[in-house]
């Protein structure tokens, strides 16, 4: 799976000291004046945009901040004296990056008019810039008018809807999972099986088109997707497909946005005529009792056994009615002596479900 790489967006922190939110960028808060915390968490706004800004975007390509090491000012990962105190940075602590932040969803966050000023204040923001107050209110989207010809929904037709998805998986339920457990008597064993008879002959096949055989005849090819891989092929077709947009924290206050990406290989995939085994017929034999053969079809020189199929029933008389019960196991049919007494699970529809001997 490839990291492909959309771009980089602002993140921001909350100050540990008075709670506002600042941006990723600003080493101190801009409302109290702290130094953000080597531990601070940085997080995503709601909605995000890429950062256009060249010095920005370098920053964060160069890899995470380093925290000096005697003062705890923030310096870039480039840099090689802590610009607050001027000491070496060899001493420092790089911050954590790599932890996915959220996915990522482009536009901005709506504007909060502060209720004691009326200023109004970015949204990522705690507290107002002018007067400091604290911001609760959002301003309230205009409602957007109804397009003309567009109609809602009525709530009734909502509520019918749902009463008629739980009635009908009532039906369901009684009609197909609620049994009833009777009392029957085993009146009657039948089996069946059956045996394909397969001929080498001429078919129609398909593979790959490297893999068709040279002396294949009325070869027809399409295009399909052979596997996908982490990287482009050096030759032939394909297509990279790519995942949800998501944001990586790059230890500089700005995230990365990335998505996962794989290439679909494409190549000829082929219908050709060759030669196989395929079925040829189906040989049938049944009876009635506990003992069941299978059949034995005379095979010339290029025929043969193939697959093989069971099927037992048994019959019980109960309460004056026939129920049957099919399996597929020998082992169970065999317990289905004529005369013994069994439970049966018997479905809406008649049908037994499963059997157990009466006690």
């Amino acid at each position: 799976m490839r990291r492909k790489v959309i771009g980089y967006v602002e993140l921001y922190w909350e100050c540990p000291a008075c709670g506002s939110e600042n941006l990723g960028s600003h080493a101190y808060c801009t409302s109290c004046g702290g130094p953000q915390p080597p531990d601070v968490d940085f997080h995503a706004a709601s909605k995000q945009q890429l950062l256009t800004d060249k010095e920005q975007i370098e920053r964060a390509k160069a890899g995470a901040d380093i925290h000096c090491g005697f003062c705890g000012t923030r310096n870039p990962a480039n840099a090689a004296k802590c610009s607050q105190c001027g000491a070496e940075l060899g001493a420092g602590a790089r911050r954590k990056a790599g932890k996915v932040i959220g996915a990522y969803s482009a536009g901005a966050l709506e504007p909060i008019t502060c209720p004691n000023c009326n200023t109004l204040n970015a949204g990522n923001r705690k507290k107002c810039g002018s007067c400091g107050g604290a911001l609760t209110k959002r301003v309230a989207a205009k409602p957007q008018p109804a397009k003309e010809g567009a109609k809602s929904i009525p709530k009734g037709w909502l509520v019918g809807c749902l009463v008629g998805m739980l009635a009908f998986c009532a039906v369901i339920y009684f009609v197909f999972m609620r049994t009833e457990s009777i009392e029957g008597q085993v009146v009657a064993a039948d089996w069946n099986r059956s045996v394909v008879v397969e001929a080498f002959s001429q078919v129609r096949l398909e593979d790959w088109y490297d893999d068709v055989p040279f002396d294949a005849e009325n070869v027809s090819c399409r295009e399909a997707v052979r596997g996908q891989q982490s990287s482009p092929p050096f030759s032939g077709r394909y297509s990279e497909v790519c995942g949800t947009e998501y944001i990586v924290d790059t230890g500089t206050g700005a995230g990365q946005v990335v998505q996962d990406c794989h290439y679909e290989v494409y190549d000829d995939y082929c219908s050709y005529t060759g030669y196989a085994w395929a079925p040829y017929t189906t040989v049938e034999l049944g009876g009635s009792g506990l003992v069941a053969n299978w059949p034995s079809p005379q095979l010339d020189n290029e025929q043969r056994l193939g697959e093989a199929s069971e099927r037992y029933t048994c019959t019980f008389q109960a309460g004056g009615s026939t129920y049957t019960y099919t399996t597929e196991s020998y082992s169970d049919f065999q317990r289905c002596q004529v005369g013994t007494r069994w439970n049966l699970e018997v479905n809406s529809l008649g049908s037994v479900t499963s059997i157990s001997p009466a006690d």
